[in-house]
């Protein structure tokens, strides 16, 4: 039979036990948080990023063809997936460009609005750019199961650092 000193040091283990199970749980959950917080802000940008880049394109092109090709090249170049041209994407891109249009389209009817006196009676309510984004992003991720975003990274192998 343990004794009471046995009996109290193992219920003492058995409570640093709990507090250091506690404690990887807490720390699991804040790193689960950062690492969320991490992603939300470096995609906040990405999309700051990107819509401007696109907006900027929008208002230098009163054509508006002209405009929602130059804006998709723009964004395009910035992810790396072409040097000047949409013609350099293969048939696979095709959806991409579908779904980004309505984005383009938004971007270039805020830069060049039409003036009320020429806007026709039956004409559909302007489409904000950032939702127009942001289903276009619900509908990646839904398509390729990972956040469009996430394009936007680039693998950077390291460099030694070499000191003279």
């Amino acid at each position: 039979m343990p004794s009471a000193a046995e009996n109290l040091i193992a219920r003492l283990q058995a409570d640093c036990t709990a507090a250091e199970t506690a404690e990887r749980s807490v720390r699991a959950s804040v790193d689960a948080q950062i690492k969320a917080a991490e992603q939300a802000r470096a995609f906040a940008w990405r999309r700051l990023n990107a819509l401007s880049d696109m907006a900027r394109a929008a208002a230098r092109e009163p054509d508006r063809e002209a405009a929602i090709e130059s804006q998709l090249v723009a964004l395009f170049r910035e992810i790396g997936w072409v040097e000047s041209g949409l013609s350099e994407l293969g048939e696979g891109a095709q959806p991409l460009i579908e779904r980004l249009r309505p984005v383009a389209e938004a971007l270039h009817a805020q830069a060049h609005p039409v003036p009320e006196e020429k806007k026709e009676p039956d004409a559909a309510a302007a489409i904000d750019p950032l939702a127009a984004f942001r289903a276009f992003e619900a509908w990646y991720e839904a398509e390729r199961g990972q956040p469009f975003l996430q394009v936007f990274e680039r693998y950077m192998a390291p460099t030694p650092v070499v000191e003279f």
